[in-house]
Formats: structure tokens, C-alpha cells, sequence
């Protein structure tokens, strides 16, 4: 089974490409399903609701929370899935700019609280987008309250995953894709997935 990540800061278009590369892949003939942290369990709910509250929260709770999260995910749908290619929106990683990059929490703790998580990406595509684009989408959405899509918060998401450090890189075989239209982006995705070892 190979995991490709589909990752970068909110309104980068994840969503998007990630249909459209599950599109294409069955287009193939390859067995390929597609998911998303956080997920679409009850879990994902609990994350949903502390980033939608004005309270202060400690971002080591975040990070307890993502983790149980990420594991659960792991242990329902990545560890029994029968399908050659999995693609998901964000990983692991995400985990570790957010918390640990951004907001301070040390990361040999988040990385002990997610030890037993073994969903590791194959692949990481960074999505690469201007700026001004993200702020531009992120006007044309109605949402609730997000302490993560604050314009602040995000100036700096961005910068800090346009500038990841080597550990990280590596750990994550991160791949900076350059957005240009649907189609040429998915391609290039591809081509990616096959280099790093993906049977299409």
C-alpha cells in the first residue's frame, strides 16, 4: 500500500487536487481510496469543536486531541484498508507545524503522545500557493469561528510550510508542488507518486 499525502495551509486547494487525483487514479484502474485527518470519525468531531471555541486552550491539549484523532484513523481505516493507494488530506505532519512549530509544544512530546500512530506518507505534496490566492479563497468562505484561520495565524502557517526544516523534509518525503491548473497539477503529482515508488 502507498500513502500519498496531499498537505499545506488552509485554502491551498487540498481538497481540490486530492478529488482530482482520486479521479484519475480510478481512471487508471488502480484500487485507490481517499480520507482526511482530521477525519470524518468521532474523533474528528472533538477537533472540529476546540477549534471552533473562543476559550483559551493549552496547545498541548490540541495536540492530545489531533492525537487520539490520528490513531483512531490509523487503527479503523488506514491499518485494515485493502487498496493500493491511499490519498489523504494532511498527516502526521500537520500535527507537528501546528503544534509544535507554531504554538511551542516540544516536539519530542508530540512525537511520544503519537508513537503508537504508524501512518507514515510514502509521499507529502505540499501544495504551494500565493498568498494573496489563499487570502482571496478564504473571503469567499462563509465559516464559523476558526482559531486556525485567523489572518495572523495563517500568514505565519504558510511561511512556516513553505520553509520546513530538513528533519521534517525528509522524515516526511516532502515535495513542494508549484499550483498551476487542476490537470497540470495532478500530473505532476503523479509523476511524483511513480518516483517515489507508487505502481501506476
Amino acid at each position: 500500500m502507498f500513502l500519498v499525502s496531499i498537505d499545506g495551509p488552509d485554502f491551498s486547494g487540498k481538497t481540490t487536487i486530492a478529488t482530482s487525483l482520486l479521479m484519475r487514479l480510478r481512471e487508471k484502474g488502480v484500487r485507490v481510496e481517499r480520507t482526511e485527518l482530521p477525519s470524518r470519525m468521532v474523533t474528528g468531531s472533538f477537533t472540529q469543536l476546540i477549534r471552533n471555541s473562543k476559550d483559551q486552550i493549552d496547545p498541548r491539549v490540541f495536540a492530545l486531541v489531533y492525537a487520539t484523532d490520528h490513531l483512531h484513523h490509523h487503527l479503523s481505516f488506514i491499518k485494515p484498508q485493502k487498496a493500493d493507494i491511499i490519498i489523504m488530506e494532511r498527516s502526521l505532519l500537520t500535527s507537528f507545524i501546528y503544534q509544535g512549530m507554531l504554538q511551542g509544544v516540544d516536539m519530542g512530546w508530540l512525537k511520544e503522545v503519537n508513537k503508537h500512530n504508524k501512518t507514515r506518507p510514502d509521499l507529502s505534496i505540499i501544495l504551494k500557493t500565493d498568498y494573496t490566492e489563499t487570502l482571496k479563497r478564504k473571503s469567499m468562505r462563509l465559516n464559523e469561528y476558526d482559531v486556525f484561520e485567523e489572518d495572523e495565524f495563517l500568514e505565519k502557517l504558510t511561511k512556516t510550510y513553505y520553509d520546513l526544516p530538513d528533519w521534517a523534509v525528509q522524515e516526511f518525503n516532502v515535495k513542494y508542488v508549484e499550483q498551476q491548473d487542476i490537470e497540470q497539477t495532478t500530473k505532476e503529482i503523479i509523476r511524483l507518486m511513480r518516483t517515489s515508488g507508487a505502481k501506476i
